[in-house]
């Protein structure tokens, strides 16, 4: 047996003690709507703005993202678990009907924005990165918006969602 199998648990186990914020990726274009929760996102460089999004090769939104290539990164505040829990389809609705209970704004590049979130980034797919079993995004940023409120963040800690209060 390989040794990265025998890691396989631990790994999963280790990244469970490590807090990470919550997003919501949104994209909308030639290739339809659709939007997923996320803690995999992460900082590259200021210069230019860029981020990177780690999602796993299986899930729906991977072509949705090829092919539209613009995307917003909401980021969500404690109260918004409800969104949070629509768009990691741990409720019964459809990816189309998740879209429905929220209030959505436009951004200037077009992608939705769930209201009430603590920061919107806006950006389009400048490369991309196969990596075991997920597909490495790297999302350069064009538009930042930040809320002028100061609600703490929603977390995901040990398979659970958190508050920092």
């Amino acid at each position: 047996m390989p040794l990265t199998h025998t890691l396989k648990q631990p790994f999963r186990d280790a990244m469970a003690s490590c807090a990470a914020c919550v997003h919501v990726i949104t994209t909308d274009g030639e290739a339809g709507r659709y939007g997923i929760t996320m803690t995999a996102v992460t900082a590259v460089t200021d210069e230019p703005p860029t981020v990177m999004l780690c999602i796993n090769k299986e899930a729906q939104i991977i072509p949705i993202l090829q092919q539209n290539q613009n995307l917003c990164i909401n980021t969500l505040a404690d109260h918004q678990e409800d969104i949070a829990r629509h768009f990691a389809g741990m409720t019964d609705l459809s990816p189309e009907e998740r879209f429905e209970y929220h209030i959505w704004h436009r951004g200037s590049s077009g992608q939705l924005e769930v209201e009430g979130s603590l920061a919107h980034l806006h950006g389009s797919i400048v490369s991309q990165q196969e990596m075991g079993t997920h597909i490495v995004f790297f999302v350069e940023l064009h538009e930042i918006k930040t809320a002028a409120a100061e609600s703490p963040a929603l977390l995901y800690f040990r398979r659970s969602f958190k508050s920092l209060m």
